[in-house]
C-alpha cells in the first residue's frame, strides 16, 4: 500500500485529472447540446420530415406565441374532414405562414412518431397537389434527401429532373446545380418526385397541367411538436 502515498503517484494522478479537465474545456464539456463545428461553421440540425400537408383551419383560442421556441399554449391544425392535429403547449417550432385565417394559405411540416408529431414548422404555401421545396443538396440512405433548409425528406423510387440540360443521375444534378434548384413534394404519396434547375423552359409532367397546383414554400428557421387525434 505504500505506493499510493509516493510522490510520484500524487504528480500521477494531478496530470490525469488536468488531462480530463482539458478534453471537457475542449469539447464543450461533452453535452448533447454542444454544437457540431465543421471548418468554424456551425453544422445545420437535420430535422426528419415525416408529413408535408396543407391546413385548412386552425384554432388557437389564445393566439399563437412562443417563447424559447416552445408554444406557450395548445393549438389545433386542422388538415383534412377526418384528421386535426392537436399541438401542445410546450412544443418546439415556429410558424411563418403569413395568413392563418385564410383557408389553404398553410402548410404543416411535421416529425412523427406513430401518431404522435415530434417537431412542426407551419409555413406559408398555396395548392392542393404539390409544394415546392428549397433544393436537394445530399442523397440520404433509405430513400431520403437533404434538403437545402436542414429537412430530411422522403424521395420517389425514380425522381424527375427537370431542366435544358440533361443530367445523367440525381447525384449529377445535385453537384451541377446545387442549392439553385428547387424540389417539388407531392401531398399524395408523401414523397419528393421532382427537382428543377434555374431557368427551366421546357415542361414535362405526368398529369394534366390544370390539376398540377404548386407553390413556393417559405421555410422558418425551425420544425416541432403535437399530437395527430381524429377530428
Amino acid at each position: 500500500m505504500r505506493q499510493f502515498f509516493t510522490l510520484r503517484y500524487w504528480l500521477t494522478l494531478a496530470a490525469l485529472v488536468g488531462l480530463a479537465v482539458g478534453v471537457m474545456v475542449f469539447t464543450g464539456g461533452g453535452g448533447d447540446d454542444v454544437d457540431q463545428v465543421v471548418d468554424g461553421l456551425v453544422a445545420p440540425e437535420r430535422l426528419q420530415v415525416d408529413l408535408i400537408t396543407p391546413v385548412f383551419g386552425l384554432q388557437a383560442p389564445q393566439g399563437i406565441e412562443f417563447a424559447d421556441g416552445r408554444l406557450l399554449a395548445d393549438i389545433a391544425l386542422l388538415l383534412d374532414a377526418t384528421r386535426t392535429m392537436v399541438v401542445k403547449a410546450g412544443t418546439p417550432g415556429d410558424v411563418s405562414c403569413a395568413d392563418l385565417v385564410t383557408v389553404g394559405q398553410c402548410v404543416v411540416a411535421a416529425d412523427l412518431l406513430g401518431d404522435a408529431v415530434l417537431r412542426f414548422s407551419l409555413v406559408s404555401a398555396t395548392g392542393a397537389v404539390n409544394v415546392k421545396l428549397p433544393a436537394v443538396v445530399e442523397m440520404l440512405d433509405g430513400q431520403k434527401v437533404l434538403l437545402a433548409n436542414g429537412w430530411v425528406v422522403p424521395r420517389s423510387f425514380r425522381v424527375e429532373r427537370l431542366c435544358d440540360e440533361e443530367t445523367t443521375s440525381l447525384p449529377q444534378f445535385i453537384d451541377t446545380y446545387g442549392e439553385t434548384a428547387t424540389a417539388t413534394f407531392d401531398f399524395d404519396t408523401q414523397e419528393m418526385f421532382r427537382v428543377t434547375c434555374p431557368r427551366t423552359t421546357a415542361t414535362t409532367t405526368t398529369v394534366p397541367a390544370s390539376t398540377v397546383v404548386e407553390a413556393t414554400i417559405v421555410i422558418g428557421d425551425d420544425p416541432t411538436a403535437s399530437t395527430v387525434e381524429p377530428g
